[in-house]
């Protein structure tokens, strides 16, 4: 617990026999603290996760088997804790949570990779203090080692049908002269309509090649989905209902998608998170209609705060030739867009599909062992 957790001050003194009282707020920081312990740490779901998938359109035979492996980077400034990790996270359709260390061979259960990413960073934060340079790189990747990490991972680690999902944030570049700053360029715009249906590996050592999707490495990969949010993605979906309509802004209640059929060649779907129990309600006054434009200095929204729900870019590509139909795109779309919903956070919607978010806060609870804040 971070933050101490204080009941209700009372006016009377005929209040004094009654149960303690807390207030909405701490109650919930007290619910995601126990939820995040008990839950999110190990790694549990309520459910399976194949009802889920079934739910998303996906067929009883895949849904069953099916596995979403996401790939979790994070990169960190010199005071941050200086590092530049990855993993990658699989959730199975038993609900089972494994990890794939970048220097392992092998996936480990998730409740395990905590103690491992604990006893790197403690290596690396020894070697730093002697000086040397032994463990550190384990935890300051370049460009190369990611993108062969993510092609080890995708053509020798997948034995049952496999939904892939990778950030575009940080993986389709990288800065620095390294390997001339490529990670995996193909997540780029620029590149990934030509190139929808190859894996474009053709710069990393080790395979030096495109994969089609003929490969019989590449039999169980349904498709790889591209994730974008925060400044990428519009963060607004129009309603040509009541676009002209003089009405109040609102969030939407449910976790929501949408998609443009605009692009046949590239699905682009929209995930946008349910409004948070905690959010006051939008019809408050004194100025209702400019709830999510934040009435500053900016009473006309030219710089609009989305703090609560998040508006996630999927976009599958390399997709397996029995789900390159439209429906069979949105059934795969749905599959992290319903990921967006973790039993450890009880106030609204993750940002990122659950196996990404648990990667990424697996790495961001060890970084406190490398001596940063």
């Amino acid at each position: 617990m971070i933050q101490t957790v204080t009941q209700k001050s009372s006016d009377t003194e005929d209040d004094e026999d009654k149960l303690p009282a807390y207030s909405k707020a701490t109650k919930g920081r007290v619910m995601n603290a126990v939820l995040d312990g008990t839950l999110r740490q190990i790694g549990v779901l309520y459910g399976l996760p194949s009802q889920l998938y079934e739910q998303a359109k996906i067929t009883k035979e895949i849904a069953q088997d099916l596995d979403v492996i996401a790939f979790c980077r994070r990169k960190t400034s010199q005071y941050q804790g200086d590092i530049h990790y990855t993993l990658a996270v699989r959730l199975r359709a038993t609900g089972v949570v494994d990890v794939m260390l970048p220097d392992g061979n092998d996936w480990i259960p998730y409740s395990q990779a905590g103690i491992a990413v604990g006893k790197i960073f403690a290596d690396a934060r020894r070697d730093r203090h002697e000086n040397t340079k032994r463990i550190q790189s384990k935890i300051k990747l370049n460009g190369t080692e990611l993108v062969q990490f993510v092609a080890r991972v995708v053509t020798k680690h997948l034995d049952r049908p496999t939904i892939v999902l990778i950030e575009a944030e940080g993986w389709r570049n990288e800065r620095g002269e390294d390997n001339e700053g490529k990670i995996w360029p193909q997540l780029q715009n620029e590149y990934l309509l030509a190139k929808r249906n190859v894996l474009d590996f053709s710069h990393v050592p080790g395979h030096t090649c495109e994969y089609s999707r003929e490969n019989n490495q590449l039999k169980n990969l349904l498709a790889v989905i591209r994730i974008r949010t925060g400044k990428e993605t519009p963060q607004y979906i129009t309603n040509r209902e009541t676009w002209s309509e003089d009405c109040p802004t609102r969030d939407l209640p449910h976790l929501s998608g949408f998609y443009d059929g605009s692009a046949p060649e590239l699905l682009h779907y929209f995930s946008v998170g349910r409004l948070p129990k905690t959010q006051k309600l939008q019809n408050e006054m004194p100025i209702p209609e400019l709830y999510k434009l934040g009435y500053q200095d900016d009473e006309y929204g030219a710089n609009i705060p989305f703090k609560h729900q998040q508006m996630v870019e999927i976009m599958p590509f390399f997709v397996r030739s029995d789900f390159q139909k439209q429906e069979a795109l949105k059934a795969l779309c749905r599959v992290p867009h319903y990921l967006r919903c973790t039993p450890a956070w009880s106030m609204g919607n993750i940002v990122l599909p659950y196996p990404m978010h648990l990667g990424k806060e697996l790495i961001e609870d060890h970084l406190c062992i490398l001596g940063v804040n």
